[in-house]
């Protein structure tokens, strides 16, 4: 209760000191001009950014405080853009106090405007249906040029949920800071990430029976939005915190300090969740299963049972949000989130004499291992894991079109790690699928006929490029997937117009959709004197796709894949080639491409294939990109001449 008692005591004491701070500001005349000429582009900047992590032994736990003091300056007449703010809070990190207002300059000192409405809102995330984070909204009033918005507030964090703080934002910071204060006995993990340049700067001081960690740095730019640049966390200067362990009364606890530590947790969110006897689920596995089916059967039949007949409906809410509901629940309800899911997979196959099991992992949205980063800023789903003569397969039902062969796409390349009993796991990497399993293809024959190309073909879609048009393809609106069926075919200009199409394998998963189609493209081709000029190439993919010169993050892409087509133009009666273009092909690690002509009788075949090699495009490679893309560019201006010779 004394240490309690002091805990509090040094948390109002830092509140109090920020609190006089702020108030003790004297306005700086030059400072509004000074800031607009050093950003002239910026409406608004962070003067500070700071965070104070408090950590103490409080008989035989920790109690973790965190105090967060945010000032922004205003410079332009469009700041009010940033006038609305909130705060996250959740069953794993309470807040405990909040002071937001806005200083406006006077002549010598600042006149303080207090925000005084708090609006509380559950996360309204459409892929969750109830979710127990909270954001405190609110408005800071009286915004100008020259005005100060402070926002300081206090939370209590659990200390497994320790995470990471943000050195770059995607304004200006002046200031940032993060400090982490903790009694002598408490032994952390900081890491500090994406800092090759080392802005951040460390600094380790003991105080009286304490050790305060300090990290800071100056004048850190913002970081722009780049199209199809992976999450923040990817590529700004942050810091990750784990507590690994403490020493109370003599006796060591361990929290985070390894993998083990973190399984050792979350085992005890599944235990006593196998092998549940549920009449309905023994009836469901006799009705889906034959006698003669062999393992691999029996796991794409129950895998397929659970993407069709159980609804994915997020539900977040505290240590729910951790913890699966048994496979009988699910079974009765027909709907749960990734980890309900998870459990009715797991215990069917388990029922049908299969081992599979629960399996942890994070969405490539999170950057981080849990062989680096053991604790839960690694992970944020759950999914099954069956294994077959050294085979793995990443059972993830909540991929509705996804095959059984075929993992998520969005955790390619995670550490998963994988239950393989209430004390025994692995941590196994889930392959980045290869371009070969992800593939466009496109066979069409056309004529020309007044200006206007006429033809039909078939579209064949594999992999994910079937489970990602999936989507977009079931739909119960017609006109909806008929327009996308004609974005999706669109060749040309916008003039193209399907006329007839036809979906095959649409709701088999294990066969790739095939799309028949009648099509044609008004006003496509030139004709000058005897002569026709015509581009083959109708949809010039990639053409002109250059990453600009100063772009600073990486780029993302959600799959590896190749498109292949093969177009068959009909030579136009009384007309003969007299021009055919050039072949052309060119490949490096992340792009390539071939595109060959030839002339079958009166036929002229084009058989073009391209290929996209990456999932994540680093800076150091996009001199590569930009040279395959040019090449390809080069290659698509190249147009055949056709030349009529009379009748």
């Amino acid at each position: 209760m004394i240490y309690l008692k002091r805990t509090l005591q040094c948390t109002f004491f830092l509140i109090l000191i920020l609190h006089q701070y702020t108030f003790a500001q004297k306005v700086d005349p030059d400072e509004l001009s000074r800031y607009k000429q050093q950003y002239p582009q910026e409406q608004a900047i962070f003067l500070k950014y700071y965070e104070e992590t408090d950590v103490k032994i409080v008989s035989d736990s920790l109690i973790v405080t965190s105090t967060n003091f945010k000032e922004m300056l205003h410079l332009g007449n469009q700041s009010n853009v940033y006038a609305k703010d909130g705060i996250h809070s959740s069953g794993f990190n309470k807040t405990l106090r909040i002071e937001a207002k806005t200083l406006v300059p006077g002549k010598k000192k600042f006149e303080t405007f207090e925000v005084t409405e708090f609006k509380e809102t559950f996360d309204k995330n459409s892929s969750v249906f109830y979710d127990d984070s909270k954001f405190l909204n609110f408005i800071y009033p009286a915004i100008q040029p020259g005005a100060h918005t402070i926002l300081n507030y206090t939370q209590k964090i659990k200390p497994r949920f320790l995470g990471t703080f943000l050195f770059q934002n995607f304004l200006p910071i002046v200031h940032s800071k993060y400090t982490i204060t903790v009694d002598k006995g408490v032994t952390l993990k900081l890491k500090v990430i994406n800092d090759p340049e080392r802005i951040i700067t460390e600094k380790m001081e003991e105080l009286d029976g304490r050790i305060k960690y300090t990290f800071e740095c100056n004048n850190v730019d913002k970081l722009s939005f780049e199209k199809d640049a992976p999450p923040i966390r990817y590529s700004a200067p942050h810091l990750a915190v784990i507590i690994e362990k403490y020493t109370a009364n003599n006796i060591e606890h361990n929290v985070l300090s390894s993998p083990k530590d973190l399984f050792t947790w979350y085992s005890t969110f599944i235990k006593d969740l196998k092998n549940t006897n549920h009449e309905n689920i023994k009836a469901i596995i006799g009705s889906i299963l034959n006698a003669d089916d062999t393992e691999e059967e029996k796991v794409r039949k129950i895998f397929y049972w659970v993407q069709n007949n159980i609804k994915y409906v997020a539900f977040e809410d505290g240590m729910r949000g951790l913890i699966p509901h048994n496979a009988a629940y699910v079974c009765d309800k027909r709907y749960g989130d990734c980890k309900d899911m998870t459990s009715i997979t797991v215990n069917m196959l388990n029922e049908a004499g299969i081992d599979a099991y629960f399996t942890w992992i994070g969405t490539r949205d999170i950057p981080y291992k849990y062989s680096e980063l053991p604790a839960p800023i690694v992970d944020n789903h759950m999914i099954a894991t069956y294994k077959n003569n050294g085979k793995y397969y990443f059972l993830d039902a909540t991929s509705q079109y996804s095959s059984y062969t075929l993992p998520s796409a969005m955790i390619q390349g995670k550490e998963a790690l994988i239950a393989l009993d209430e004390n025994n796991f692995e941590i196994k990497v889930v392959p980045e699928v290869e371009k070969e399993q992800n593939i466009v293809k496109d066979s069409a024959h056309f004529m020309l006929n007044n200006g206007s190309i006429t033809g039909s073909g078939v579209l064949t879609l594999k992999g994910y490029p079937k489970v990602y048009n999936s989507y977009r393809m079931n739909k119960s609106n017609s006109k909806s997937v008929t327009d996308y069926i004609t974005k999706l075919l669109g060749r040309g200009n916008n003039k193209f117009f399907v006329d007839k199409y036809d979906i095959e394998h649409l709701d088999n998963l294990d066969e790739p959709i095939e799309v028949t189609y009648d099509f044609r493209i008004e006003d496509y081709y030139r004709k000058i004197g005897d002569n026709i000029y015509f581009n083959m190439n109708l949809d010039k993919i990639f053409s002109g796709d250059l990453i600009e010169a100063n772009r600073k993050q990486a780029k993302e892409n959600e799959f590896k894949y190749i498109n292949e087509s093969i177009s068959v133009l009909d030579i136009p009666e009384n007309y003969t080639l007299k021009h055919l273009p050039d072949n052309a092909t060119y490949k490096n690690d992340v792009f390539g491409f071939e595109i060959n002509y030839k002339v079958i009788n009166d036929r002229i075949v084009l058989e073009r294939k391209i290929f996209v090699d990456y999932l994540l495009l680093e800076k150091s490679q996009f001199e590569q990109w930009n040279e395959a893309i040019k090449k390809l560019s080069n290659a698509y201006r190249d147009a055949l001449i056709l030349e009529n010779t009379g009748a």
